[in-house]
């Protein structure tokens, strides 16, 4: 992978995954990212678990590779003065730390862009800036409640409501940090100055909800959660096999009559309540038992293979356990390391990666705590 942020210093001063994952980005294109974190006890997510190895996090390692890790003390007036001295060498400061906690150690960005004015410096929030919340904290599970997301996930018909799997309002949040900075980089280029940019999990999440909000602020529909069903779009959702179930969708009027030709139903396209999306989505579980019952005569990688032949959406709805085996055996670019006490570790890589790449392994607490000033200070920006 082209390492396009080689030479670009980053002080890391965030915690727990939005910060993290935007910080490894950086790390993955080629930027020098030193994890500030407090002493003995370092990123809550060192301590997540299980699962442990040796009692190492491997929540902490998925998200913290390609970094190293100093321990400084906010309390302690030698360990300010070195934050000042290192971010004085920095190109980049992350933070996704509780508003207000560095303003009132004097390191917010308009303490510090006197000391360097080329810093760029990005703050991840929990609550946007314009919130009458900006100093609340904020979690991924809260935005998903408060915003509707939760309500819309899960089996509907008073199911209870259901998280993400996965942290996406987190990750996506890393995602425009790591925008803002490659932006102000650019204009650092320009003017030589650095610049400053606040990104939120409650403007992500806004961004997320624009379809469901819209649907009813400009049409007075109500998403509700509906399982794996779209509410714009049918056939568009899971099916029963034989065996395992399958992710079908016919997302318009084109890919469903090749749906109906290869089931060898072609009368269904005469069938004025399917005659178009509209109407298979008023008439959605009619046309879903109609589906069911002729992919319930096989198997799922028969219809799989038949689908995608016919150039039809289509997946198997398999368990992390199979897709993560699948991943580990195929061709797919990935990172790799040596971890002293977790061993071999391989990370799928940022997308866009044409290569395998070794990558420094997420760090021991402290890992850095001598090196980082010899090497800053020596090398400083001048």
């Amino acid at each position: 992978m082209p390492k396009f942020l080689e030479g670009i210093r980053v002080l890391d001063f965030t915690q727990i995954l939005s910060g993290p994952f935007a910080t490894m980005l950086l790390a993955d294109a080629g930027a020098e990212v030193v994890k500030v974190e407090r002493p003995k006890s370092g990123d809550p997510t060192r301590h997540w678990g299980p699962p442990f190895i040796e009692d190492e996090s491997i929540y902490f390692a998925a998200f913290n590779r390609g970094k190293h890790s100093v321990e400084l003390d906010l309390k302690k007036t030698e360990d300010l003065n070195r934050l000042r001295d290192l971010a004085c060498t920095a190109d980049v400061i992350v933070e996704n730390i509780r508003p207000g906690s560095l303003e009132k150690h004097g390191l917010a960005y308009r303490d510090l862009c006197k000391l360097n004015p080329r810093l760029i410096y990005v703050s991840i929030r929990g609550y946007s800036e314009h919130s009458t919340r900006a100093n609340d904290p904020g979690l991924e599970v809260i935005m998903e409640a408060e915003s509707g997301l939760m309500s819309i996930t899960g089996p509907g018909e008073g199911g209870d409501p259901v998280r993400l799997g996965v942290a996406a309002i987190d990750m996506m949040t890393g995602v425009f940090a790591v925008s803002w900075i490659y932006s102000l980089l650019y204009q650092r280029e320009r003017t030589g100055q650095g610049g400053y940019a606040a990104v939120s999990l409650e403007e992500t999440t806004a961004l997320m909800m624009t379809h469901p909000w819209l649907m009813y602020l400009k049409a007075g529909m109500d998403y509700k959660a509906s399982g794996t069903a779209h509410p714009s779009i049918a056939p568009y959702e899971v099916f029963r096999t034989q065996d395992k179930r399958l992710m079908l969708g016919a997302v318009d009027d084109a890919q469903f009559e090749r749906l109906a030709h290869l089931l060898g139903v072609s009368d269904w396209l005469q069938r004025p309540e399917w005659a178009t999306n509209s109407q298979r989505v008023e008439n959605r579980l009619q046309l879903h038992q109609a589906i069911e019952e002729h992919l319930l005569t096989n198997t799922a990688e028969y219809w799989r293979e038949k689908l995608a032949e016919a150039k039809l959406p289509v997946g198997i709805v398999e368990p992390v356990s199979s897709a993560a085996k699948q991943w580990s055996e195929s061709q797919m670019p990935r990172l790799h390391a040596n971890h002293p006490t977790l061993g071999a570790l391989e990370w799928p890589g940022s997308p866009g990666m044409s290569r395998d790449g070794e990558v420094c392994p997420p760090p021991l607490l402290g890992d850095w705590n001598e090196l980082v000033f010899r090497k800053w200070f020596t090398t400083g920006r001048g």
